[in-house]
């Protein structure tokens, strides 16, 4: 079908077309025909319907006139298409295309797909600006990723709600877009005998930990542009923001990302090899082409950093030769660019594990902080046992010698073979988050031997942090430590709550985890004990009822702290119920669109007012382990639920980074729309909906309570090492039939417990196990291979 998009253009809105034999998704089964006359662009606009990624492809069938014009966009969101860079570029790292424009000359029929992987994108914009005309057919893309149907998924859950419903099955997509496998990202530049052909692709640094911290050195190596510039970057952090000095040969000009400008005063053309050199000198750089002097200039936005080569948007370049020195000559680094072995000191090779990235379009980077929410989603979902572990020892690889850990990894490297002999780093939180994530997977699989390898390093972690208690709390000074996850806010220094409650939470989730890898835990849960009263202490506010933001802002207070606060223990074991704590959250963060991330008495100190998936997960989390179901379903409702609906504007089937406090993305244009972090749901519904939980570690032994929630009936299946769990339950006439049965290992047994709320309470009841009637009203075991069906009668 067809319909007007914007004055220009048309929009095809289309269902989801696969085909297996070509492992292609296809936009539209008809054709697009695109033709101008070079005053006035042609434009159609293809919606998949939902996020998909991969390789662009394309047949065309005829081409004439000037096609040098020809663009094709990719953007999450319809709103990106407005801007010509759409929801791009993304530089951070070479997990994907830099851009989301391409350009193509179409000189004759044949079949197009694009080298490098276009990360989530829902829409793709085609644009014929040149005198000419194209027709297309078999408009679509080659999935990197798993395309399993996800009814068919390994983990399922269904409802009478079709908002809960959704919202499941989305997490459970955004988490098969953000599990890369292994072996699946190409290489980023194409290297050749030549040298390295680089096509449309932002500078990616050098990975070397000192090269990353320096302040000064000098950089050769020989260019050939194939087109008219090319580009290279210095004093780039790993996330390539850097200056960056482009060279445009047919114009003689050079120009820098700091504004500096100058000319190329040796004779230079397309296609010949120049040399080049540029000493950095912190502030004062200066660059030489075929060795005279092009640019001299002093910045003063960025003090140390790496280097690296690249060739913006629509031009390419080989390089060669690349050589970094110190100032006084001794080298640093050097490569011919004529041997792949290089690619892996910038991160610019193929991906040796399977991984979950943070988001598919932005960053496609692996955080240690996104594990503790991805991983329960991916186990509750797709089962992706090899994606947990590659990111566990990827990022997990990234520990210091002090016990913390870096917080992110790019994924197109092998996992380090020692931990780093430093003593910084950044979101500090995410360590501990790290710890809970290790502690989800050995509670889910039960691998002693992978406690005994992870407990001395999480015991690392856990002595580093109690080495850092001042009157008791956890007390980090340093504004470089204490960043979190919402990167835009101020860091929280001080004796922050959020950090105190993480870090009691890991203690209390490790437990199990280090028990089963040799430690006593004894002295750790002491420190738990210790840790629950001086944060109430000191950091609870009774006026307010809650606990503050940290020591040194307590105007207000942080949504997961309190969330945290709950799970770990605090209020409970002080006398304050959790219940209450919830309501106060509700009172002060609740809005129509979900609940802020921070109240508003910390505006004041720089606190914005966003709405997180992520700080939200910790709260349905609480709201469930509280036995709050009213709060639970207030959450799922306001904020999971409109992201999952079909009629949002924004829909792409995936979870968002950020919303703004309308329920809008709330990055703008760059938010991620497919962001692990925020499909906690997928695990929770899980959890507590279906009623599945594990009592010991590997699912030996586990448990079956559904929350009912006001639902007329859920059903599911839980996969785990000993087998699936499958759980259906229903109300008839407000009277609960459930079957459970575990399909493999008859070496399990759970319990069956029967709801806390039900509309005809137990003591009014019989109950019935296999047709008969048993005594106890609560609780009936089940073996594993066995199905037990539960009814419960009136007397």
């Amino acid at each position: 079908m067809m319909r007007p998009y914007i004055a220009i253009g048309l929009l095809l809105q289309t269902t989801l077309a696969v085909s297996e034999a070509a492992n292609v998704i296809y936009a539209s089964d008809s054709c697009v025909n695109l033709s101008s006359d070079g005053s006035r662009p042609n434009i159609v606009v293809l919606d998949y319907g939902h996020s998909v990624e991969g390789h662009p492809t394309f047949q065309v069938v005829s081409a004439s006139g000037d096609t040098s014009g020809f663009e094709v966009t990719f953007a999450e969101s319809k709103a990106a298409l407005n801007l010509y860079m759409s929801d791009g570029p993304l530089p951070l790292a070479a997990a994907m295309d830099t851009y989301r424009v391409n350009k193509y000359n179409v000189t004759e029929p044949g079949l197009i797909t694009n080298r490098l992987i276009q990360g989530a994108f829902r829409y793709e914009k085609f644009n014929l600006s040149s005198a000419g005309s194209l027709r297309l057919e078999r408009v679509g893309v080659k999935p990197t990723v798993e395309t399993t149907p996800l009814t068919e998924l390994p983990g399922s859950f269904e409802c009478s709600d079709d908002d809960l419903t959704r919202i499941w099955y989305t997490g459970a997509r955004t988490a098969q877009l953000t599990e890369i496998p292994k072996g699946s990202i190409p290489d980023f530049w194409q290297v050749t005998d030549q040298g390295s052909l680089v096509e449309s692709a932002a500078p990616q640094a050098l990975s070397d930990p000192g090269v990353s911290q320096a302040t000064s050195y000098d950089i050769e190596f020989d260019a050939k542009p194939i087109t008219g510039e090319f580009v290279f970057s210095v004093l780039s952090d790993t996330l390539n923001e850097a200056v960056l000095i482009t060279c445009n040969i047919e114009t003689g000009v050079i120009s820098t990302s700091t504004s500096s400008s100058g000319k190329i005063s040796s004779k230079t053309n397309v296609g010949e090899w120049l040399s080049v050199h540029a000493r950095v000198n912190m502030t004062d750089i200066e660059v030489s082409i075929n060795n005279q002097t092009a640019l001299k200039f002093t910045q003063t936005s960025r003090f140390y950093g790496s280097f690296g080569l690249g060739a913006p948007l629509g031009h390419s370049a080989y390089y060669r030769n690349l050589r970094a020195t110190t100032l006084e000559g001794v080298e640093i680094y050097s490569s011919t660019l004529k041997d792949k072995s290089f690619l892996k000191d910038f991160f610019m090779g193929n991906n040796p594990l399977d991984t979950i990235v943070d988001g598919s379009r932005r960053d496609r980077i692996a955080y240690s902080g996104d594990l503790d929410i991805a991983i329960s989603s991916t186990f509750a979902s797709t089962y992706g046992k090899s994606f947990v572990e590659g990111s566990l020892d990827l990022v997990g690889s990234y520990q210091t010698t002090a016990g913390f850990w870096i917080p992110n990894a790019k994924i197109q490297q092998e996992p380090l073979p020692q931990p780093l002999d430093i003593n910084i780093t950044g979101l500090i939180g995410y360590s501990f988050n790290f710890l809970n994530g290790l502690a989800t997977n050995y509670e889910v699989l039960g691998d002693k031997t992978f406690a005994k390898t992870w407990a001395p390093r999480a015991v690392a972690m856990l002595d580093w942090a109690h080495s850092k208690l001042v009157d008791g709390l956890f007390t980090i000074d340093d504004a470089a430590l204490t960043g979190d996850w919402n990167y835009y806010d101020p860091s929280q220094t001080g004796a922050s709550t959020k950090f105190n409650a993480l870090y009691a939470y890991s203690l209390q989730r490790t437990e199990t985890f280090l028990k089963a890898g040799g430690v006593s835990t004894a002295k750790y849960q002491t420190r738990l004990k210790n840790l629950r009263k001086a944060i109430h202490k000191q950091l609870w506010n009774e006026t307010m009822g809650a606990y503050v933001l940290s020591n040194e802002v307590r105007t207000g207070f942080a949504q997961d702290a309190n969330a945290l606060a709950i799970l770990s223990g605090i209020p409970q074991s002080n006398g304050i119920s959790s219940k209450s704590l919830l309501k106060t959250m509700e009172a002060e963060l609740q809005l129509p669109a979900g609940p802020l991330a921070f109240s508003n008495g910390t505006v004041s100190s720089g606190f914005a007012q966003k709405i997180s998936p992520f700080s939200s997960a910790y709260h349905l989390r609480s709201a469930f382990e509280a036995s709050d179901g009213d709060t639970a379903k207030q959450l799922l409702k306001t904020l999971w639920a409109p992201m999952a609906n079909p009629s949002n504007v924004n829909y792409t089937n995936t979870f968002w980074e950020t919303l703004d406090p309308n329920g809008t993305p709330g990055l703008g244009i760059m938010t991620s729309l497919c962001h692990g972090w925020a499909a906690a749901p997928t695990a929770e519904l899980v959890k507590w909906v279906l009623g599945v939980q594990v009592v010991k570690p590997g699912f030996a032994e586990w448990k079956v309570q559904p929350m009912l929630l006001g639902l007329e009936w859920a059903k599911g299946r839980v996969p785990t090492e000993k087998g699936v769990i499958e759980v259906e339950w229903k109300l008839v006439s407000d009277l609960l039939h459930m079957n459970v049965r575990v399909v493999g290992d008859k070496g399990t047994r759970g319990t069956i417990y029967v709801p806390e709320v039900l509309p005809v309470s137990a003591k009014d009841s019989i109950f019935t196990v296999n047709g008969k009637i048993v005594k106890k009203k609560n609780q009936f075991s089940v073996k594993g291979g066995e199905l037990v069906t539960l009814i419960q009668k009136r007397k």
